[in-house]
C-alpha cells in the first residue's frame, strides 16, 4: 500500500500554535489511513479486554481449584489462560504492527508535504530561513512525530485504556480496597503533570539547540575551503565543540529529571500494592467484604496493572510533549505564508514573442523600511539585449528577478505581451524564461542530466547542440565517462567557470524567449569569456535577453544599457552614448577598459609600423 499523501489537507492555525490545536492538527494526518487506524485501535481494545480477564480467571483458580480442590477446574482454567495468552499476543501484534505502519505512513506525507511547501515558498522566505534549520525540521522533527504515533500515541491510549479497565475490574471486585489502592497514587497524577510542564521547553531547547548545531556543521561543510585557508581550524572546532556541549547538558538535564520520575513513580505504585495486601489481609482475615485469597491475588494484579501504565505515563509525556514541539516547529514552516503563487484564474501562459515592459516598478523586501527598486520604467523587445549596471546593491539582479516572479513586485506591473505576468501560472511562465544565476548551483547528477534538468526528455544530440553552443562540448568530452561523468555535491569537481557553461547549457536547452544572464560569465577567463560571448551572440536572436554584468566587455554592444544607483535607473543608452554623457557608466568604463583599450590601440599601431617596414624592407 501507497501512502495517499494527496488525501492530507492542511488546516491553518496560528504562526505558534498551542499544544492542544497542534495535536489535533497532527491527528489529521491519520484521516487517509482511517482503515489502519480502526485495525489499529481494534488490537488495542481486545489487548485491554483479555489483559484484564487474565486477573479473573487466577481468581477462581485459587478460590474455586486450590481451595475447593476441584483438579477438572484447574485444568480447564489453565487451558483457558493459555488460549487468553495467545489471542494477548495475537492483538499486541495486530496493534504494534498496524500503529507502526500508522506512525510510518504519517511520516512519509509529513516530510513530503514540508518538501513540497519548501519548493513553492518564495525566494524571500529562504533569504532569512538557514538550510540546517530546513533540513532538522525535515528529518529529525519528522521522527519525532513518527515516534508519538508509533508509541506515544499508540502507548498512550493503551495506557487509558488499561486504567480505565483495571480501575473498573476493581471498583467491581471492591470498592473498598480500590479506595485503599488509588489513594497513594493520587500525588503521582500530581507529580506526572508537573513532570510534563517541565518537559516541554526542555525539550524545545534541545531542539533549536540541535538545529544551531545543525547549522553550524552545514556552515563549516561548506566553507571547509575558506576554513583552511585562514587556519582557522582550532577555532571552529572549540566552537563546534561549545555548541555540543551546551546541547550535551540540555540532554543531560532532561534525562536527569526523567531519572527521578520513573524511579518515584515505582515507589509509589509499590506503596499502593503493599497497602492493599495489608489490608486485603487483614479483611480476609476478620471475614469482612467477602474478601477471599483468590481476591486479593487478582486485586494485586489489578494494581500492578495500574502501575504499569502510571509508571509508563512519564515516558508517554515525553514523546507526547517532544511530537508536539516537533509538530509545532513543523507547522511553523508548513503555515509561512505563501506570498508568490498562482492567482486563483491564473492562465496558462501563451508562447511569448518576448516584450517585457515594466510599468512604474518599485519593490521593497519584507519588512523594509526603503525601496529596493523604484519608479522603473523600460521596455525590452525581442532580439534585444538589456545590460544592467551599477555598484554592488545597486538592484540589478532584484530586477531581473521579478520577470520570473522569484520576487513580487510592490509598485506597478511587469508584463510581457502586454499583459502582467501575475495573470500567469507560474510554471508556464517560467518554463519560458531561461536563468542562469550568480552562483551555478550542479546537483549530484551527471553532465547530462544537469543539462538536461528542465527539459529530462530532449534528445542526446540535444543535450550535446546545447553543450556545444556554451562551449562546454570540449571540456566534457575530457572527462573519462563524458557526459554521464558524475558531478560532486554543488559542482565541487567542475571548475568555476566550467560550471557557469553547464548553468549556461541547461537555461539554453529550454529554448527559452526571454534570456536572463545574471553576471554568467564572472567565473570565467578572459578566453572562455570571448567564447561564450561568440555562442550567446548567436543564440540570442528573436529573444529578449537581459545581461547582468559587472564587466563592461559583457555588455558594450548590448542595445540598451540602464545604469542603476540606489534602486533606480540614473542612465539608459548605448555604449556610446552614455561615454558621450560622461556620468557614472563613464566612470565606470574609465576604471575598467579605457587603459585595455588604449593599450589595444597601442599594440595595433605598433602592429600596424612593423608591418609598414617589413613591406620596405621588402621593397628594397
Amino acid at each position: 500500500m501507497q501512502p495517499k499523501q494527496a488525501e492530507v489537507k492542511q488546516p491553518l492555525l496560528s504562526q505558534s500554535p498551542g499544544m492542544i490545536s497542534t495535536w489535533f492538527r497532527l491527528m489529521g494526518y491519520l484521516r487517509p489511513y482511517r482503515r489502519w487506524a480502526l485495525i489499529a485501535f481494534g488490537g488495542l481494545v481486545a489487548l485491554t479486554v483479555l489483559s484484564i480477564t487474565i486477573p479473573r480467571v487466577l481468581r477462581d483458580v485459587i478460590d474455586v481449584g486450590v481451595t475447593r480442590g476441584e483438579a477438572s477446574f484447574m485444568f480447564t482454567a489453565g487451558a483457558l489462560v493459555v488460549g487468553l495468552g495467545i489471542l494477548r499476543g495475537a492483538a499486541g501484534f495486530i496493534l504494534r504492527f498496524f500503529g507502526e505502519r500508522l506512525s510510518h505512513f504519517v511520516a512519509y506525507d509529513l516530510r513530503n508535504t514540508i518538501y513540497d511547501k519548501v519548493q513553492r515558498l518564495p525566494f524571500a522566505y529562504h533569504d532569512r530561513a538557514q538550510v540546517g534549520t530546513l533540513i532538522t525540521i525535515a528529518i529529525s522533527d519528522a521522527d519525532e512525530v513518527q515516534r508519538y504515533f508509533g508509541f506515544g500515541l499508540i502507548d498512550g491510549l493503551n495506557t487509558i485504556l488499561l486504567f480505565s479497565g483495571a480501575m473498573l475490574m476493581m471498583i467491581l471486585t471492591n470498592p473498598f480496597l480500590t479506595v485503599i489502592a488509588v489513594l497513594p497514587l493520587l500525588p503521582l497524577t500530581v507529580l506526572s503533570i508537573r513532570f510534563a510542564r517541565d518537559v516541554d521547553p526542555r525539550w524545545r531547547g534541545i531542539m533549536e539547540r540541535t538545529q544551531k548545531l545543525g547549522n553550524h556543521l552545514q556552515e563549516s561543510v561548506i566553507g571547509a575551503q575558506v576554513v583552511r585557508a585562514f587556519a582557522r581550524e582550532p577555532y571552529e572546532i572549540n566552537r563546534f565543540t561549545t555548541q555540543n556541549a551546551d546541547l550535551f547538558g540540555a540532554q543531560i538535564g532532561l534525562t536527569r529529571r526523567w531519572s527521578i520520575f520513573l524511579p518515584l513513580s515505582a515507589f509509589i505504585v509499590t506503596l499502593s500494592v503493599a497497602s492493599v495486601l495489608f489490608v486485603g489481609a487483614l479483611l480476609e482475615r476478620s471475614g469482612m467484604a467477602g474478601i477471599t485469597v483468590g481476591t486479593i491475588v487478582s486485586f494485586n494484579a489489578y494494581v500492578l496493572m495500574l502501575g504499569q501504565p502510571l509508571r509508563f505515563f512519564g515516558f508517554v509525556i515525553i514523546l507526547t510533549t517532544q511530537g508536539i514541539a516537533s509538530g509545532r516547529r513543523v507547522f511553523e514552516v508548513l503555515d509561512a505564508d505563501e506570498t508568490i503563487s498562482d492567482t486563483p484564474n491564473a492562465q496558462t501562459a501563451p508562447t511569448f514573442e518576448g516584450v517585457v515592459r515594466f510599468d512604474n516598478v518599485g519593490f521593497r523586501y519584507q519588512d523594509a523600511r526603503t525601496n529596493i527598486l523604484s519608479g522603473i520604467n523600460l521596455e525590452a523587445k525581442p532580439g534585444e539585449v538589456v545590460a544592467l549596471l551599477g555598484r554592488t546593491g545597486s538592484g540589478k539582479s532584484t530586477l531581473v528577478n521579478l520577470i520570473p516572479r522569484f520576487y513580487e513586485v510592490t509598485e506597478g506591473r511587469v508584463t510581457i505581451d502586454g499583459i502582467d505576468v501575475r495573470t500567469f501560472s507560474l510554471e508556464s511562465l517560467r518554463r519560458q524564461i531561461g536563468v542562469v544565476l550568480q552562483e551555478s548551483l550542479l546537483f549530484s547528477a551527471t553532465v547530462r542530466e544537469n543539462i538536461a534538468y528542465g527539459r529530462p526528455e530532449v534528445s542526446d544530440e540535444q543535450v550535446i547542440a546545447a553543450a556545444k553552443a556554451a562551449n562546454a562540448h570540449d571540456f566534457i568530452l575530457e572527462f573519462p565517462e563524458g557526459y554521464n561523468t558524475l558531478i560532486g555535491e554543488r559542482g565541487v569537481t567542475l571548475s568555476g567557470g566550467q560550471r557557469q557553461r553547464v548553468a549556461i547549457a541547461r537555461a539554453l536547452l529550454i529554448n527559452p524567449r526571454i534570456l536572463i544572464l545574471d553576471d554568467s560569465t564572472s567565473s570565467v577567463d578572459t578566453r572562455t569569456e570571448y567564447l561564450i560571448q561568440e555562442a550567446l551572440e548567436r543564440l540570442m536572436k528573436g529573444r529578449t535577453t537581459f545581461v547582468i554584468a559587472q564587466r563592461l566587455t559583457t555588455v558594450q554592444h548590448a542595445q540598451q544599457i540602464l545604469v542603476l544607483d540606489q534602486g533606480q535607473i540614473v542612465e539608459r543608452g548605448t555604449h556610446a552614448d552614455l561615454l558621450a554623457r560622461d556620468g557614472l557608466y563613464a566612470e565606470i568604463y574609465r576604471l575598467q577598459l579605457e587603459d585595455q583599450e588604449r593599450l589595444r590601440h597601442e599594440l595595433m599601431a605598433t602592429g600596424g609600423l612593423l608591418e609598414a617596414r617589413r613591406e620596405g624592407e621588402n621593397r628594397s
